[in-house]
């Protein structure tokens, strides 16, 4: 079945017309025609046109027009038992990834001596490619071309207490 017939066959056992769930709901009839005919419609919607009609979160028909609504939008059949070993294959090769991305980091910071300072500066820069722009650019301003920041200021610290 498609989330589109279980939703008119919800609505039309509530005794409700398109016309009639759109006052209660408070939006244009338009809205629950999109619903039925499958139009690209945010599943919020159809949470709140569900809700409306007495169908609260955690009510078996919001879950399965929830299921179904997925399944229509991803392409993929969520009922499957196929589709959800694959699923769980994927996931679990995602995680394996995150894992070894994680351990990759702790080793480059336990190996690179890192402060917590400079551990929450990477943190903020990760987050905003134009930061990490600006330090390249300015790291090329300075000529600076060791990947230490101990070792880059070592010369200059020098040629300053010289004089």
């Amino acid at each position: 079945m498609h989330y589109t017939q279980l939703f008119r066959t919800l609505r039309e056992t509530k005794g409700l017309t398109h016309e009639g769930l759109a006052r209660k709901a408070a939006c244009h009839r338009n809205t629950v025609i999109n619903v039925e005919s499958g139009r690209p419609v945010k599943f919020k919607t159809i949470a709140e046109l569900m809700s409306v009609m007495g169908f609260g979160h955690d009510t078996a028909e919001l879950k399965s027009v929830a299921l179904l609504w997925l399944e229509s939008v991803s392409g993929v059949n969520l009922t499957s038992e196929q589709s959800t070993e694959e699923a769980r294959r994927k996931i679990a090769r995602y995680r394996a990834t995150e894992q070894e991305a994680a351990q990759i980091l702790a080793d480059n910071v336990i190996a690179e001596h890192l402060s917590v300072d400079q551990i929450r500066a990477l943190l903020f820069a990760s987050g905003r490619p134009e930061v990490i722009t600006i330090l390249e650019n300015i790291r090329d301003l300075v000529g600076v071309t060791s990947s230490s920041p101990s070792e880059e200021m070592e010369p200059q610290l020098e040629v300053a207490e010289g004089t």
